[in-house]
């Protein structure tokens, strides 16, 4: 290896870094050293990346300050490689060390770019401190850095996941004042989930309305979103005739997240039967496919609405057993349960009357009989738990 250069070392401490083996990146790293080869800045940002991803943040600032300190290295330190470094301690939510390489990075006079703001703002989102924000926002105007769409969206996200959903009106105001961005998908949803989280039903109405004037189109996420407010304001019916709607309006069909956000709707309003309904409808869509954690939602629902017979009618459907009410599914595979939900069923069913424990004991005997499951009277298994939730029969 005595004739390669730097930039070849990089490469493979890169490719060892993205391994996850940090044994040859270090080993590589001293290599050069020992051979005398001057890393480049590339050199080094492949040397800081590696290290931060694999968990080696503060080894990783140690290293970049040793460059520093040394005036035929300083030049190859640059805002890359510490916004690398903020990056790194932003992952791993330590504020004190965020900070402490911000300023750090002023005071040796290494310009900071939209990137380096904009993994700060996400490091304050993330953890909660955007009472930070101000002061850096008078920092980046100072530094004639531009926000951009990125700046403005971490913000709003910011404010609405601390609760101060005003703020967050106040800023995507002040964006459009400004005339250089339009709010995006990505940024109205933050503020509906802030209206939720707050319980703010016009204002996230109010929202909906304008994001829809603005052209654009409602996601999944934003109906997954909508009726979890509506659902808590008990306006269940309009949580359901906004699936309805904005997935017709424009033509995408509701997926397996947003059905068992209905179905929570449901159980908050207490409309058990509903939530069957909705059930029998979707498996007679082969268009969509429910999930494990949809029948443990569904069954949790009758669980808390003291209906355990109900529950485990819909572990049999999940199971594809026989002996139960709910629709069949078009759809012919097993779709199974999260096992955790399935210990539930058996507890409460344990617990019950004679009719309850006869329930019990005949699901136990339908799936190790159908699908290999081992359910005990208590509990099921969840040693080697497959997909389904259960332990299968070998």
């Amino acid at each position: 290896l005595r004739n390669l250069a730097a930039p070849a070392y990089g490469s493979m401490i890169k490719a060892y870094g993205q391994a996850g083996n940090m044994v040859r990146v270090h080993e590589l790293w001293l290599e050069m050293e020992e051979l005398g080869i001057k890393p480049t800045a590339i050199t080094l940002g492949c040397m800081t990346e590696a290290m931060v991803m694999n968990g080696q943040a503060d080894e990783a600032l140690e290293l970049v300050r040793t460059q520093f300190d040394s005036k035929e290295r300083r030049g190859c330190i640059n805002t890359v490689i510490y916004s690398t470094l903020l990056k790194g301690f932003a992952v791993s939510r330590r504020m004190d060390k965020v900070m402490a390489v911000y300023e750090e990075m002023r005071g040796k006079g290494i310009s900071c770019n939209t990137i380096t703001y904009n993994t700060l703002l996400d490091a304050f989102a993330k953890c909660c401190a955007m009472d930070r924000a101000s002061r850096l926002l008078e920092d980046m105007k100072e530094s004639c850095v531009e926000p951009d769409i990125i700046t403005y969206s971490t913000i709003i996200k910011g404010y609405c996941a601390v609760g101060d959903v005003d703020r967050a009106f106040h800023v995507l105001a002040e964006m459009r004042g400004d005339g250089k961005f339009v709010p995006d998908e990505i940024m109205y949803n933050s503020i509906l989930d802030g209206c939720a989280k707050q319980h703010r039903v016009e204002d996230a109405l109010r929202f909906l309305e304008e994001m829809k004037t603005s052209g654009i189109g409602p996601s999944n996420y934003t109906l997954s979103i909508l009726v979890k407010l509506l659902g808590h304001a008990r306006r269940l019916n309009q949580a359901f005739r906004m699936v309805e709607d904005l997935s017709g309006q424009n033509g995408f069909r509701p997926n397996v997240q947003v059905y068992t956000c209905l179905v929570q709707a449901c159980v908050l309003n207490r409309r058990l039967e509903r939530a069957m309904t909705l059930h029998d409808a979707v498996v007679a869509d082969p268009g969509c496919v429910l999930d494990n954690k949809f029948y443990a939602v569904l069954a949790r629902s009758c669980l808390q609405l003291h209906q355990p017979l109900k529950a485990a009618e819909v572990v049999r459907a999940a199971y594809r057993l026989p002996g139960h009410s709910l629709a069949a599914s078009v759809r012919s595979e097993m779709v199974g349960m999260e096992a955790r939900a399935l210990d539930e069923v058996a507890a409460r069913l344990q617990v019950g009357g004679k009719e309850e424990q006869e329930a019990l004991a005949s699901l136990t005997a339908d799936l190790l009989n159908y699908h290999g499951i081992h359910m005990s009277n208590t509990s099921v298994r969840r040693n080697g738990a497959n997909r389904g939730g259960a332990r299968r029969r070998k």
